[in-house]
């Protein structure tokens, strides 16, 4: 990381935008899925706790651009957090690959140099399974080989993103935890709820390769349990711990049949050939480079959907003592109240 504080002279006065510090956590990211379930939660536990995004939303979330230094710097020196989970992210697949490396890397090195220089005492770094690549096979866990060539941003940035925190574990520079989430549902999430039912909706396809693909499904209170766990347990600094349900044999036909039948729809038949639908990716994939746009899929994100993948949380239950609360059950029941 770029050693040096930011020229912090153009900054805005932030009195009226975040109340003076110290909070017990802050969250970036905060107005995001998972973010605002976290605050939601942390709250509920007695913390103060300060949210911030690039959209200011209901408190306690203030704006906050992580891509800007000055900016980050401001803000963690006018909070004083003790604890800072960091959950920015562009989490859109077949975003263009320099704004993906902005937010998703070089956000990620400002929020660490910021608590460095601060007097935070844990970083909690939101990562994703999707760090070690389109298929680590069977079994991947903590110690798995991250992957930064996938050539899809938001899989390679998350990464890179990842390997700067495990840097500035390793240099002892940063108190600082790795939490990579499966795939994340619960009721408002996009990825795995809202876009997969709109295109059943409208009877287009949303299997890819018979959906054999294995599914990482990890209930939203499920992932929040463990980033409390990663916050407060005395064992979780200087490590890496892996979140999902813990159920290595859902497939994406299963996950998505289970998430018709809650909203009311028939189950999902039509299928896209693996080939077919990687050539239609790599016309997309052609398509976002030439407009600078983002794409509705991309070939490497086809090839997650058909992954045979699985994922230990092993480290998680051994050493945090997290245990899945909510399974398929239960949750599919939750979003079918919720629709």
């Amino acid at each position: 990381m770029p050693g040096g504080r930011p020229d912090r002279s153009a900054r805005p006065d932030l009195r009226e935008r975040a109340p003076a510090g110290p909070v017990d956590v802050l969250v970036t990211g905060a107005a995001g899925f998972v973010g605002r379930a976290l605050v939601k939660r942390l709250e509920a536990l007695g913390l103060t706790v300060q949210g911030t995004d690039l959209v200011a939303g209901a408190a306690p979330t203030v704006h906050l651009d992580v891509t800007d230094g000055g900016e980050v710097f401001d803000v963690f020196e006018r909070l004083a957090p003790r604890v800072v989970v960091h959950a920015a992210a562009l989490v859109d697949v077949g975003a263009p690959q320099g704004r993906a490396q902005q937010v998703n890397v070089l956000g990620t090195e400002n929020v660490l140099d910021a608590a460095a220089a601060g007097d935070v005492q844990r970083l909690v770094h939101l990562s994703s399974v999707a760090a070690l690549g389109l298929d680590p096979g069977p079994g991947a866990g903590p110690d798995s080989p991250l992957v930064f060539d996938t050539g899809e941003p938001y899989f390679d940035t998350k990464a890179a993103a990842e390997a700067l925190v495990r840097q500035a574990m390793d240099r002892n520079a940063l108190p600082a935890v790795v939490v990579r989430p499966g795939d994340v549902y619960g009721p408002g999430c996009e990825s795995w709820v809202a876009r997969p039912l709109g295109l059943m909706r409208r009877r287009l396809p949303v299997l890819i390769g018979g959906g054999a693909g294995l599914i990482a499904h990890t209930w939203i209170d499920n992932l929040i349990d463990g980033l409390v766990l990663a916050c407060t347990h005395a064992d979780a600094v200087g490590r890496v711990f892996q979140v999902t349900d813990g159920v290595d044999d859902t497939t994406l036909k299963a996950y998505l049949t289970r998430l018709a039948a809650a909203a009311g729809l028939r189950a999902p038949r039509a299928s896209l050939p693996g080939g077919l639908g990687i050539g239609i990716g790599a016309l997309l994939e052609r398509y976002g480079r030439a407009t600078g746009r983002s794409v509705p899929f991309t070939r490497q994100a086809l090839r997650y959907l058909m992954r045979r993948a699985t994922y230990s949380v092993d480290a998680a239950r051994d050493v945090l003592g997290y245990v899945p609360a909510v399974g398929l059950d239960e949750g599919f029941e939750r979003i079918a109240a919720a629709l």
